[in-house]
């Protein structure tokens, strides 16, 4: 299987969402003349997404991850289809935006159990870095691409995310289903101290995300301040992701010291960040939140692909997406509550005991069940 055509499908399942936040404003704007049902929306998507994550990764693995992929990525292109139709109700706005978001929780898990099948062992690793690169842009491009469809009317962007749905179809690798093993399996339990970590992550780069505007405003700048500050931490990101690509693989530390010590990093850049008086102890907390984001998301997900079982792994990658986007909700969340200097010390300090769980976890029997004789030969790493 080809990298670049795994690539494809991933960047193209991910585009709708980051898409969605832009896209669903404009359309509830067109609807009612204010963005607020936008947000509403987004909230309900989000929430759904996360409810379903975990059935829809067990579904995968159940029918085949190739399969059923293509199957959620047709529905979720429907459910948009059918948002796009009725957008002049705001109940039934919202009833397909529950379905759309219902579908479209598994997917991301489903992409990434899908990548050890596209890439050689030897590549993974640096298969898992790259993409944390890639990913950055397609965060990007998402805006910038409702921008492009907007003059075309108010529903052309949900269009336009049900036609990525339906191209990364297209491109979804061709696998065997994995057969499903006798026996017991290990507890999906045993990997709750990674799920925290993503968490942790969630939580904090949520917080200072969010808060670029205030922060910005703190310093006596405004919105293209604020841009400045989001450029900042997604070119920290891209860097320490390409850095890591080239040398995490050479790296001897296990990865629950690598996570331990990427959450502990990105906790001491996000206290720089909630204490910054001035533009070069921001630019420095942010640089060091930002290069930790890829090498931190790459050990987790690398130990998880070590240790989750093969019939398994679609669930446990959704389940660690779905941490991930449940800590970056409350993190946000976080931030309309409290002072911004508050909110992101609240996001220092939950990667940090997320730092301190990974570094004090027992290894236990079922947490450490490999499941290749590559894995067995890396599960010391």
């Amino acid at each position: 299987m080809s990298y670049v055509r795994w690539s494809a499908a991933a960047q193209l399942l991910r585009l709708p969402g980051n898409m969605a936040p832009l896209a669903f404003a404009l359309l509830a704007t067109e609807m009612t003349g204010s963005y607020r049902l936008g947000g509403v929306m987004m909230a309900v998507f989000i929430g759904a997404e996360i409810a379903s994550a975990r059935l829809a990764g067990r579904l995968l693995d159940r029918i085949g991850v190739a399969r059923g992929l293509r199957v959620l990525l047709v529905v979720s292109a429907l459910g948009l289809c059918g948002l796009a139709a009725v957008s002049s109700s705001p109940v039934l706005t919202v009833v397909f935006v529950v379905l759309t978001g219902f579908a479209a929780g598994g997917m991301s898990g489903g992409i990434r159990a899908l990548l050890p099948k596209s890439v050689s062992a030897s590549f993974l690793e640096r298969a898992v870095a790259i993409d944390a690169v890639v990913v950055e842009l397609v965060v990007v491009s998402g805006p910038l691409v409702v921008a492009l469809l907007t003059p075309l009317g108010g529903s052309a962007p949900v269009f336009g995310m049900a036609v990525a749905y339906l191209l990364a179809v297209l491109f979804v690798p061709v696998v065997p289903a994995v057969p499903r093993p006798e026996g017991i399996r290990p507890p999906m339990g045993s990997i709750m101290v990674w799920l925290l970590s993503s968490f942790g992550f969630g939580f904090l780069i949520s917080t200072v995300e969010v808060s670029s505007l205030p922060i910005a405003q703190r310093l006596g700048g405004g919105a293209g301040t604020a841009v400045v500050i989001m450029a900042v931490i997604i070119g920290a990101s891209m860097a320490g992701a390409g850095v890591y690509a080239w040398l995490g693989p050479r790296l001897h530390a296990d990865r629950r010291t690598r996570a331990t010590v990427f959450l502990t990093v990105m906790a001491v850049g996000g206290v720089l960040v909630a204490f910054s008086s001035s533009w070069p102890l921001l630019i420095a907390g942010l640089v060091t939140v930002g290069v930790c984001v890829g090498p931190l998301n790459t050990s987790i997900s690398m130990h998880l692909q070590l240790t989750l079982p093969e019939d398994r792994k679609a669930e446990g990658f959704s389940l660690s997406f779905t941490a991930q986007s449940g800590g970056f909700a409350l993190g946000s969340l976080s931030v309309s509550a409290l002072p911004v200097t508050g909110a992101v010390l609240t996001g220092a300090g939950v990667a940090l005991t997320a730092a301190l769980a990974v570094f004090t976890a027992r290894r236990q029997g079922g947490y450490r069940r490999v499941t290749s004789a590559v894995a067995n030969q890396e599960a010391s790493s």
